[in-house]
């Protein structure tokens, strides 16, 4: 695994960090000295998370968030610099969807609610963490977007993709604002992940028939995505802005 020194000692906050891609970038920035911060609604899954890491010498705290609620995500970002008195880089791996649908199947309330999770939460965490990002001298927002945000080729959820689509030009418009203040803001795009949440909504055959569709014939790990996100809240990516590094083993080439 790649060492990045100058992660030692910085705040590292992640949202989504109770399980999945989330989980697994909060281990990765520990494992590099990191100050990890796991948000949360998951208040007990975060905290145990949080204990593996301190259990394995690292440094990390949990806190409660709804990252869809203005006053949560407030307060959330204020405790992390009420704790560290610094933030040095917004990792918004929270998101995800309910269920496969057609756009005809797809109610209002489920509509609002898959892009409040998936959009309205990068905006709020964002804002909320931005005044605090330009006080760093390394300052990153890292947005988790989705291959479904990039291209339409496989049963998902119209709110979905339309979300993360959203959150790449979102992510494109924090480059081009925040970029004079010295912070990068970029995206990854993974593809189908095997985390709990996959399982649960996919059949073995669907892992199989889609795994059989990327050139390096496996689906991705948590861990794909959170080594991609070190490299581009390291100093070797300080020049990358705006982009949306695809992580999906070249199943779609952009």
């Amino acid at each position: 695994m790649p060492k990045y020194p100058e992660f030692s000692g910085r705040v590292i906050a992640v949202t989504g960090a109770a399980q999945g891609i989330g989980a697994a970038t909060a281990r990765a920035f520990a494992e590099q000295r990191a100050h990890v911060v796991l948000l949360d609604i998951d208040e007990l899954g975060a905290q145990q998370v949080a204990a593996e890491i301190r259990a394995s010498d690292g440094r990390a705290l949990a806190i409660k968030i709804d990252v869809a609620d203005e006053k949560s995500v407030d307060h959330a970002i204020a405790a992390v610099v009420s704790e560290f008195d610094k933030l040095d880089v917004l990792i918004n791996c929270a998101g995800g969807y309910g269920r496969l649908a057609t756009l005809e199947d797809t109610t209002v309330e489920e509509w609002d609610r898959t892009v409040a999770l998936n959009l309205r939460s990068v905006f709020l965490c964002c804002r909320a963490a931005i005044p605090h990002l330009k006080k760093s001298k390394a300052g990153r927002i890292i947005n988790v977007a989705s291959i479904s945000g990039r291209t339409v080729f496989a049963a998902s959820s119209p709110a979905y993709g339309s979300s993360k689509a959203a959150v790449i030009q979102l992510t494109r418009f924090l480059a081009q604002q925040l970029g004079p203040a010295g912070i990068t803001a970029n995206a990854i795009a993974p593809i189908t992940t095997l985390t709990r949440r996959v399982a649960a909504l996919r059949t073995k055959e669907d892992v199989e028939r889609i795994a059989s569709q990327v050139p390096l014939r496996r689906l991705a790990t948590p861990e794909d995505s959170a080594q991609a996100m070190l490299f581009l809240a390291s100093d070797a990516a300080s020049y990358l802005n705006g982009i949306v590094l695809d992580v999906n083993g070249g199943r779609v080439m952009m």
